[in-house]
């Protein structure tokens, strides 16, 4: 484990949308904490939880969280967020056993993109097909991400899962098994080539005249009845 979190919680006595949306307003988070022998409803000071989520390890590695006496070591499980001000108004952990594996999402970090072949050399562009993977190990093994090295990927060629690395006492939950589950997990590929304007301008024209012919052929037709009957 790369690094560690640690906050300060609360326990909730008021349940309910009502008093969530009380706790708020004082800048308390509400949360859940599961898995423990017991289940923990509790309150988290804003300022503080919104200080360490920004921090990217925070979303894959372990927490402590200090209710009153008792110490919890938690990771995220789920979070909710306002759509408009994107500040976090529930947040879910789960409760873990520092000897025990858990299963964890962990992102990718792709590098040397500025140095890709199929980019540099052939024109690509890169495609990140997946973010990131789940894992299983134990707490203190949870890797901050998975690098994925793109610098010799050229043009319609990818990497799948079994090309990541991965740390000691990690391993990975689905998928690599086979070929078959051998998923790609980025790709470079050739840019479709523009329609050139000229050319749909050229073909609008063209049919705009094609329009236009039947109708002065018909007005052509009217005059010349016309100078018969003169």
């Amino acid at each position: 484990m790369s690094s560690q979190f640690n906050l300060s919680a609360t326990k909730r006595d008021n349940l309910g949308k009502r008093s969530s949306k009380r706790y708020r307003k004082d800048n308390m988070v509400p949360a859940e904490v599961y898995g423990a022998t017991e289940n923990h409803s509790i309150l988290i000071n804003g300022f503080e939880l919104t200080k360490q989520s920004k921090d990217p390890q925070f979303y894959s590695n372990v927490i402590d969280i200090d209710i009153g006496k008792t110490k919890i070591e938690v990771i995220l499980k789920d979070i909710q967020r306002d759509p408009q001000k994107s500040n976090i108004t529930h947040i879910d952990f789960l409760a873990v056993d520092k000897n025990k594996k858990v299963n964890v999402n962990v992102p990718f970090k792709f590098i040397n993109e500025d140095k890709c072949v199929g980019i540099k050399i052939s024109g690509g562009i890169i495609s990140h097909i997946m973010t990131e993977i789940e894992v299983t190990c134990l707490p203190k093994d949870i890797p901050e991400n998975l690098e994925v090295d793109v610098t010799e990927l050229d043009i319609n060629q990818s990497l799948h899962i079994t090309d990541v690395k991965l740390p000691e006492g990690v391993d990975l939950l689905h998928g690599g098994e086979d070929k078959e589950h051998d998923t790609a997990i980025v790709k470079c590929y050739k840019p479709v080539e523009e329609v050139i304007e000229e050319e749909v301008a050229q073909t609008e024209e063209s049919a705009e005249a094609a329009a236009k012919e039947p109708e002065e052929e018909k007005s052509k037709e009217v005059k010349d009845e016309k100078g018969d009957k003169e």
